[in-house]
């Protein structure tokens, strides 16, 4: 697919040397952040290797991008997206995020088909694009549940108005392989999810914006560690517990709403997420809420966000046989709490400042969802502090 991905970009440029159907638009964000503790790494995401431990980092939200649109003509373009940022494993790369097909029938009808971003969250098609949002980066209690934010296959959008209103029916199918860092084993886990189905609910107006999402696929997970774990596991005939807590081809689900109000100066947003796996990869479930208010060009704003494990993340007997399996679980607790306050300043059309403070409050073993320990240190909050600068052209 990755390959089929830059064969059609590759047409497309070439097609655009000659054309006029061409909108080329530059995106990025230029970051820093502090963490004034240094029991913890704070990082972008739970599995991001880069980030602040008592000293000023500009990578952790540093990102440049474009986005590429070729018209064919007037129901069928090519879109394309992409960034160049540090990764999870530490490199600093260009990739491709997005690219596919687009079919618009200008009649309430939309079809996709290529590498396509899943529709999870309010600002899942556009969370590259620090302009377009509020905050720096949108609270990782929600947004960082799934750990792959897009998928090779296809998607249909039905939109309408009803009276005032509008809807929106989206639907999405296909399949994704990801590699995930663990970063507390040094070591990589790759993974599968095959029959990816996903719906979107968006319903609301002018002011106010309602929406509901669901997901389910089948995955399936293996690295050296696991491998061992559930081989010794089977061979000390603990079979029931090693086909409880393996991944493979577990059903995978997520389920998220939001609401949102842009009322004259006042903004306010929610989502709520919940991850279900079952197996070791315990299923968190968060949410969060942020006020905001614009004073002209600035907009201060006030956020909560809280995650927590919906399973336990021990076993209740551990023998030489278990520890292992009891180690790996007790990892996945990234629960935590952040409180934000901040602003963001349109100085133009094109170009905002942000600033943020956080604190946050890991509840885990090795920390949370963006604060990972540095060595046996956890339930220590620590102070963040974010500055940004967003462009688009």
């Amino acid at each position: 697919m990755k390959k089929l991905t830059f064969i059609l970009i590759f047409i497309v440029v070439n097609l655009c040397a000659q054309d006029s159907k061409l909108d080329l638009k530059f995106f990025g964000t230029l970051g820093a952040v502090y963490n004034d503790n240094n029991k913890y790494i704070f990082t972008k995401g739970p599995h991001s290797k880069d980030g602040s431990s008592k000293k000023i980092n500009t990578y952790v939200d540093s990102i440049l991008g474009t986005q590429t649109t070729y018209k064919f003509n007037d129901t069928t373009s090519f879109i394309a997206q992409g960034i160049i940022k540090k990764d999870d494993f530490g490199n600093t790369k260009p990739s491709i995020d997005s690219a596919y097909l687009k079919y618009d029938s200008n009649e309430n009808l939309i079809f996709k088909i290529g590498q396509i971003k899943l529709p999870y969250y309010k600002n899942s098609n556009n969370n590259n694009i620090g302009y377009s949002k509020l905050m720096i980066r949108e609270p990782i209690e929600v947004y960082g549940q799934m750990p792959f934010d897009i998928y090779n296959g296809i998607e249909f959008i039905y939109y309408n108005i009803f009276n005032k209103y509008f809807y929106t029916f989206q639907g999405s199918y296909g399949q994704k392989k990801f590699d995930i860092p663990i970063q507390t084993l040094n070591e990589v886990f790759t993974n599968e999810i095959k029959n990816l189905k996903a719906l979107n609910f968006t319903f609301g107006n002018d002011i106010i914006e309602a929406r509901a999402s669901y997901l389910h696929g089948k995955i399936s997970t293996s690295s050296s560690t696991i491998n061992n774990i559930f081989r010794d596991l089977r061979q000390a005939n603990l079979n029931n517990l090693a086909n409880k807590y393996e991944i493979q081809d577990k059903d995978a689900e997520y389920f998220g709403l939001g609401l949102f109000i842009n009322y004259q100066n006042f903004i306010f947003s929610s989502e709520y997420g919940k991850r279900k796996v079952d197996s070791f990869y315990i299923g968190p479930s968060g949410f969060y809420t942020t006020f905001g208010y614009r004073f002209g060009a600035l907009i201060p704003y006030f956020s909560y966000a809280k995650v927590k494990m919906d399973s336990k993340t021990f076993l209740d007997t551990v023998t030489p046989d278990t520890y292992m399996l009891n180690e790996l679980i007790k990892i996945q607790n990234v629960a935590q709490d952040t409180r934000t306050l901040g602003f963001k300043y349109h100085i133009n059309s094109n170009i905002d400042f942000k600033f943020e403070y956080q604190r946050i409050r890991p509840k885990g073993i090795n920390g949370g969802f963006n604060l990972n320990a540095i060595g046996n240190n956890a339930n220590s909050s620590s102070n963040i502090y974010s500055l940004a600068i967003d462009f688009v052209f």
